[in-house]
C-alpha cells in the first residue's frame, strides 16, 4: 500500500457510507492466453475491466454494469438464489451458480440474455472458468462439477470433502474451500484429481471464498474462528474474524501470517469475500456481518482501516489498475464504489442494481439477522448468522452454555416446530430477544425489560423484533438434493422409510415435520418420556408453563425438545450435545436410539438414505 493511500485510509477509516439511490446453444469460447488468478465471487469484473457482474440472491437475477460509466446495462433473471458469478476469459459469457435451483445460467454478455441453462444439482455455490471449461462447487454433493463448453454439459465430477464452497483458479490448479472445516482442496486440472488437502485448523469455519495473490504464490481465506471450547460466550472469546494464509508453493498453512481483523479500531463480523490489489500489497476483506471492508497492508501484515459499506457485503472487485473498489451489498440491492485515489477515498458512490422483492418486514428481519451492529450485539462482534449462516448451522457444539454443551441447530421450518431451543424454553419466535441480550450481549430490540420466555408474550412489543420473527418464520428447508429429480424417493430411501417406521423412529419424529413437538428427558431411555403440549396451527402452546419451568429446565432433570429431521443430512453433528458425529452413530446412542446394534448393514444404509432425503416433495 502506498504511503499516500495509507494516510487517506487512516483519516477516513470510519466514515459512514452515503445513503443509497435507490435456450440457445453456448458457443465454444476462443482460446485465450494465460491470465491472472480468478476466484468465485458475488461480484466480478471482466478481464478487460469493462463490465461488472453482480449476483442478486433474493431477486434471482444478476446485474451487468458498465464499469467505466457506472451505468446499469441490464438486470437478467437467472435461477433460484444465485450465489456467485464468473466471466469467461474473453468476457463473452457470464456464468452463474444458482444455489437453490441447482443450475448454472450461461449469459451472453453482448445480448444480456440467458444463452443456456445447465442442470448440475447439489446446490452449486462457487463457479470459475477458463477458456474451455467451467468448474462449479456442488456444496450438497461434495463434488466439483466440470462443465465442458464444447459439449455444453457436465463432463465430469471430482469428489472432494464435505461442503465445497469457494473456488480459485490459477493455471492448472483449482483451489476449493470447505464451508465448515477450514480445509482447502487442491485439484490438478490436467488430471482432474485431488492433489492434496491443506488444513487451516480444526476451529476454522464459514470459509466461503478464497482469493489468490496476483502472482499465485499465496491464498487468502476469510474465515470465522469458532472458539467452541470457551466457557465464556463473550467478545473476543467466541467467534473471531480472521484471514488465513496459505503458501501455495509449499502447499502449507502459514499461521504466523494469519491476519486478525479485530486488532485495529473495532471488531468485525463474518469475513466473507476478499480481493488483492494488482500490486499484491493490499488485501480488502468484505465483512458481511459488520457491513464494512477491512483494508489490510500485506507488507506490514496488519489492518489499517475498516471502510463502512452497505448492508451485508458479499462480493468485492478491483479495477485492473487498483484505483476503484466495488462492493456488492446484497441486502441493499446496490453497489458501493470507492475511488481509492481520490482525496476522499472512503466516501463511496452507490448504484442500485436491483429492487429486493422480499416483504418489508421479512427484509428488515433478514437485515437484523445478518447484522452484528447495535442493537444486535455489543461492538459489532457477532450476528445471528455467525452461528446460523443462511438459516442453517455452524457444525459446532459450544461448551459455554449454563446447561451444558449445545449443538447449534438449523432454523429451517422453525416457525412450525415450537417450542424452541434444545430445552424447549422459548414458546414464541420473539423470545430470541433473550438470545440477543444474553448470548450476543446486544441491547435488544425491545425498549425496557424483556418478558420471561415462558411468561407474557414479547410479540407486538417491537416492530423490529416482530420483523426478525417474520424472517425466521420464512426459513423453510429446501427439497433434499438426495431425492429423484421429480422429488420422489429413490428405491433405497423407500426401503429406509419402512425401516424408519419399523424401528419406531416415527414415534418421536412423525411426518411431515419429523418431530413430535414434545420435550423428553435428556436420558431418552427413560420410560416417562413425554411432556405433552398441545400446539395449534397458530403456534399457541397450552401446556401448563409452570410444569415446564419446574421440570423441563431444571439442571437435575433436563428435558430436551425433539428436533426436526428436515435437512438432517446437512446438520452434523447430532443430539443436543453433538455426541454423534454422523447419522450412523445416532443409531448406537443409549435408549430408543440403540437399534443400530441389531440392524443389518443394508438396512442401516437404507435408513440413512431415507434420512438424507428429508424433506422430499411428497412431504409438502
Amino acid at each position: 500500500m502506498s504511503p499516500t493511500l495509507a494516510r487517506r485510509f487512516s483519516v477516513f477509516s470510519l466514515i459512514a457510507a452515503l445513503p443509497l439511490i435507490l435456450i440457445a446453444c453456448l458457443p465454444t469460447p476462443a482460446p485465450q492466453p494465460p491470465r491472472s488468478p480468478v476466484a468465485s465471487s458475488a461480484l466480478v469484473l471482466s478481464s478487460d475491466g469493462g463490465r461488472l457482474a453482480a449476483v442478486n440472491p433474493d431477486s434471482d437475477s444478476i446485474t451487468l454494469v458498465d464499469a467505466q460509466s457506472l451505468q446499469v446495462i441490464s438486470e437478467i433473471p437467472v435461477g433460484d438464489d444465485p450465489r456467485t458469478v464468473a466471466f469467461t476469459p474473453d468476457g463473452s459469457f457470464a456464468l452463474v451458480a444458482n444455489h437453490g435451483s441447482g443450475t448454472v445460467s450461461i449469459i451472453d454478455t453482448a445480448s444480456a440474455k440467458v444463452a443456456n441453462e445447465i442442470g448440475v444439482g447439489g446446490r452449486p455455490y462457487g463457479i470459475v472458468a477458463d477458456a474451455s471449461r467451467a468448474y462449479v462447487s456442488l456444496s450438497a454433493l461434495a463434488q466439483i462439477a466440470v462443465i465442458d463448453f464444447a459439449a455444453r454439459a457436465v463432463s465430469r465430477a471430482v469428489q472432494v470433502g464435505p461442503f465445497p464452497s469457494g473456488l480459485a483458479l490459477a493455471g492448472d490448479a483449482l483451489y476449493v474451500t470447505h464451508l465448515y472445516s477450514g480445509r482447502v482442496t487442491h485439484i490438478d486440472l490436467r488430471s482432474l484429481t485431488v492433489r492434496q488437502v491443506i488444513s487451516t485448523g480444526a476451529d476454522s469455519n464459514l470459509s466461503q471464498s478464497i482469493a489468490l495473490s496476483p502472482d499465485g504464490a499465496r491464498a487468502y481465506l476469510p474465515q470465522t474462528r469458532s472458539n467452541t471450547g470457551s466457557l465464556s460466550l463473550g467478545y473476543a472469546s467466541t467467534v473471531l474474524p480472521l484471514v488465513s494464509v496459505l503458501d501455495l508453493a509449499t502447499a502449507t498453512y502459514v499461521p504466523a501470517a494469519s491476519l486478525q481483523l479485530h486488532s485495529t479500531d473495532r471488531p468485525v463480523n463474518l469475513p466473507f469475500a476478499a480481493a488483492v490489489s494488482p500490486d499484491g500489497k493490499t488485501l480488502y476483506v468484505a465483512n458481511a456481518g459488520s457491513d464494512d471492508v477491512s483494508v489490510i497492508d500485506l507488507t506490514a501484515s496488519r489492518a489499517v482501516a475498516h471502510i463502512a459499506a452497505g448492508r451485508n457485503p458479499r462480493g468485492l472487485a478491483l479495477s485492473p489498475d487498483g484505483s476503484r473498489l466495488f462492493v456488492n451489498n446484497t441486502l441493499d440491492g446496490a453497489l458501493s464504489i470507492f475511488d481509492l485515489l481520490s482525496p476522499t477515498p472512503l466516501l463511496p458512490r452507490t448504484l442500485a442494481i436491483t429492487t429486493l422483492p422480499l416483504p418489508e418486514n421479512v427484509l428488515t428481519g433478514k437485515r437484523l439477522f445478518n447484522s452484528a451492529l447495535a442493537p444486535m450485539s455489543t461492538g459489532g462482534w457477532i450476528s445471528c448468522a455467525a452461528c446460523h449462516f443462511d438459516g442453517g448451522m455452524d457444525g459446532r457444539t459450544w461448551l459455554g452454555f449454563p446447561d451444558g454443551p449445545r449443538n447449534t441447530p438449523a432454523l429451517f421450518g422453525v416457525e412450525r416446530t415450537p417450542p424452541f431451543h434444545w430445552r424447549g424454553d422459548l414458546d414464541e419466535l420473539q423470545d430470541v430477544e433473550l438470545t440477543i441480550r444474553r448470548i450476543q450481549h446486544g441491547a435488544g430490540l425491545i425498549r425496557g425489560e424483556v418478558f420471561d420466555s415462558l411468561g407474557q408474550p414479547n410479540a407486538g412489543r417491537s416492530a423490529e423484533l416482530d420483523a426478525l420473527a417474520a424472517y425466521l418464520a420464512s426459513l423453510e428447508a429446501p427439497l433434499s438434493p438426495y431425492t429423484n429429480p421429480d422429488g420422489t424417493l429413490a428405491e433405497s430411501a423407500r426401503r429406509g422409510e419402512q425401516a424408519f417406521r419399523r424401528w419406531g423412529c416415527a414415534a418421536c419424529h412423525p411426518a411431515p415435520l419429523y418431530t413430535d413437538l414434545r420435550a423428553h428427558p435428556a436420558e431418552v431411555g427413560d420410560r416417562a418420556i413425554t411432556l405433552d403440549r398441545a400446539i395449534t396451527q397458530d403456534r399457541a402452546i397450552t401446556q401448563d408453563r409452570a410444569i415446564i419451568q419446574d421440570r423441563a429446565i431444571t439442571q437435575d432433570r433436563p428435558y430436551i425438545d425433539t428436533p426436526s429431521l428436515l435437512e438432517v443430512w446437512a446438520t452434523a453433528p447430532y443430539f443436543h450435545d453433538g455426541s454423534a458425529p454422523t447419522l450412523r452413530e445416532t443409531f448406537f446412542a443409549k435408549g430408543f436410539h440403540s437399534m443400530g446394534f441389531a440392524m443389518g448393514q443394508d438396512e442401516a444404509e437404507d435408513l440413512i438414505a431415507f434420512l438424507c432425503s428429508l424433506p422430499y416433495r411428497l412431504d409438502q
